[in-house]
């Protein structure tokens, strides 16, 4: 199935004007874009976009969007129209969903006379169902989704007349010929004409966000700060790798001001950093611009921040202890570094296709569990803390209590367990045969 009906004309499911809504901003995207790039990346290639009136800006909007690959039709609402006789994916315009709810739908089959339709499960849905089969549709409440799947010649007699998603999906629930597909997920909603409908939408796709990332104190502390900050950025012309770069030179700066004798403002320099580098991840999900180039640069930039912590640590600690042995492990610690950066980027582009440092633990599941020695058992256990919303806030700390000696010390412990890690990543993999990327 790669077509896709999307109806931005008569009334929904929920009986809502759904011409209201094409150009609607939801977190910086019009909502229209918004549908066409989330079906997109679900496999649909061909859109027939059903509007109540011929809207050139509507269409510049469209054409304009470079993520926008698919073939689109536009058709006016009560002319005749000849559609395809086999499934379609058909959704309403005011229809907030993820891919993962869609996918769902695009797995069912169904017969020429029957409509599959994604419903919530739930207690209080407003269908009546009878195994897999809707029997009847309320007119009051909110969990039919909007989203359906049939045949494209079902729906032409309605876009002939006045099209109405609800009077359409009764008539043949009357017949038993729709059938529930249920998403228990709860991450959808309408968009209304209510004020508060919009609020709510940006409200459900940050809550989303949250949950994606990685890590308890990103997730539970830092996400306090940089989705209301994400929240902000959406409404700016600022772009996900825009975001990167700014929040990288806040980073360095960690580097400069313990290089230059002041640890603690370092080392929360580069906890402000790690906040925020949430940021531009959750700005390009809500925006939908998520891309691999953006995935390296937010990781070349969160390496230069470390760099910087790398570098500037043992310089800070010689100027008040003028002991050499400190540039000797600065050096040690730069050296292991750059191994670990050169690798992991190697490792990323030969055998994953994400630019993400997240991808590297994909290693796991190249080499196998059979294939884990008793050391990296025991690494695997502490690797969570490698992760930078630990190790940032871990550095604060020790940069409070103690300063310069327990941060460089426990840097130089955590960057050589991690060498142990990847150069036993190496030999494994060396005798492994190439493996295609995951």
């Amino acid at each position: 199935m790669d077509h896709a009906i999307l109806v931005a004309a008569g009334t929904g499911i929920d009986k809502e004007k759904l011409s209201l809504f094409p150009q609607k901003i939801l977190c910086g995207v019009p909502q229209l874009l918004r549908l066409i790039i989330t079906a997109e990346r679900i496999g649909i290639r061909r859109f027939t976009i059903i509007v109540e009136e011929e809207d050139p800006s509507l269409k510049e909007l469209v054409r304009k969007d470079k993520r926008i690959k698919s073939e689109i039709v536009w058709h006016k609402l009560g002319s005749s129209v000849k559609l395809e006789e086999k499934p379609c994916l058909i959704l309403q315009s005011n229809l907030v969903i993820n891919t993962l709810a869609l996918s769902s739908l695009l797995n069912c089959s169904v017969k020429s006379n029957e409509i599959a339709m994604l419903v919530e499960e739930s207690k209080d849905a407003w269908v009546k169902t009878r195994g897999n089969i809707v029997e009847e549709v309320f007119l009051e409440g909110g969990k039919a989704v909007g989203a359906f799947v049939a045949y494209g010649n079902l729906l032409e007699k309605s876009i002939l007349n006045s099209l109405s998603l609800k009077s359409w999906v009764e008539e043949l629930a009357g017949r038993e010929g729709v059938k529930a597909v249920k998403v228990s997920d709860g991450y959808w909603m309408r968009l209304s004409s209510s004020e508060n409908s919009v609020k709510k939408a940006e409200k459900l796709l940050f809550s989303y966000v949250g949950k994606t990332e990685t890590g308890w104190i990103s997730r539970n502390i830092n996400s306090k700060i940089s989705i209301p900050t994400s929240k902000l950025l959406v409404r700016t012309p600022l772009t996900p790798n825009m975001i990167s770069v700014t929040i990288n030179l806040i980073g360095m700066l960690c580097g400069l001001f313990y290089a230059l004798g002041h640890p603690v403002i370092g080392a929360l320099f580069l906890q402000i950093a790690t906040i925020l580098d949430r940021c531009d991840g959750e700005v390009a999900r809500v925006k939908l611009m998520e891309t691999k180039r953006g995935q390296w640069i937010d990781t070349i930039c969160d390496q230069l921040t470390i760099l910087s912590f790398i570098i500037g640590v043992p310089l800070g600690y010689y100027r008040i202890s003028e002991n050499p042995w400190v540039l000797a492990l600065g050096g040690l610690n730069l050296t292991i570094f750059l191994f670990f950066v050169i690798w992991s980027f190697y490792f990323l582009i030969k055998y994953t296709n994400s630019g993400s440092l997240v991808a590297y633990f994909n290693v796991d599941k190249i080499i196998g569990e059979e294939n884990k020695s008793l050391i990296r058992r025991l690494i695997v256990l502490i690797r969570p803390m490698a992760r930078r919303n630990f190790y940032s806030l871990s550095f604060l700390i020790l940069a409070i209590i103690g300063g310069y000696p327990l941060v460089l010390g426990t840097t130089s412990i955590a960057l050589i367990l991690f060498l142990v890690h990847q150069v036993e990543d190496i030999i494994k993999l060396r005798r492994l045969k190439p493996a295609k990327a995951i």
